[in-house]
């Protein structure tokens, strides 16, 4: 009977924990989304609003290192390996050409040219991933061929509660 009761405990004891962390996080989010101002016009039109908090908390990492925002990171998906690089989409209405492909790399760009999903049905974008110096997403939303950014790095989850779904 203890057993279970310890048992409990520490299972309570860690959704509490969990819970925290998500409240702290999506706090911090809410801030990051306050403060994307800090970014270009462009920047701000053509970028999620996900990846513009991605962006400023990369920023604010390195120029402030703290624990409790790289949890805060690694819990949202975000690769923390090298703070300076944020994994992108870019979407564009047809692919890239080879003037535009040495423009990207120019820019510090890494192009995966062959992770291009075309625009299909009611998508009329498609789209390439990209990993990019978090200090060139204004210049890349200048580009007038790129429709959108969106982040690459989020922590994604079934939405279909605990069951799986029969078909």
């Amino acid at each position: 009977m203890a057993v279970k009761r310890n048992s409990r405990l520490l299972r309570s004891i860690n959704n509490v924990k969990r819970f925290t962390a998500l409240v702290i996080g999506v706090s911090l989010i809410a801030i990051m989304l306050l403060t994307v101002c800090s970014n270009s016009e462009t920047a701000s039109e053509k970028a999620s609003s996900l990846l513009l908090a991605q962006v400023d908390l990369r920023k604010e990492q390195i120029k402030k290192p703290d624990s409790e925002r790289l949890e805060i990171m690694k819990g949202m998906g975000m690769r923390v390996d090298n703070l300076e690089m944020q994994r992108i989409f870019i979407h564009l209405d047809q692919p890239l050409n080879q003037s535009q492909v040495a423009e990207f790399e120019a820019m510090g760009l890494t192009l995966y040219l062959d992770s291009w999903i075309p625009p299909v049905g009611a998508h009329p974008t498609g789209f390439i991933s990209a990993d990019m110096p978090v200090d060139k997403l204004g210049e890349v939303a200048e580009k007038d061929y790129v429709v959108r950014l969106e982040t690459a790095e989020r922590q994604l989850e079934p939405h279909n509660g605990s069951q799986p779904q029969v078909g």
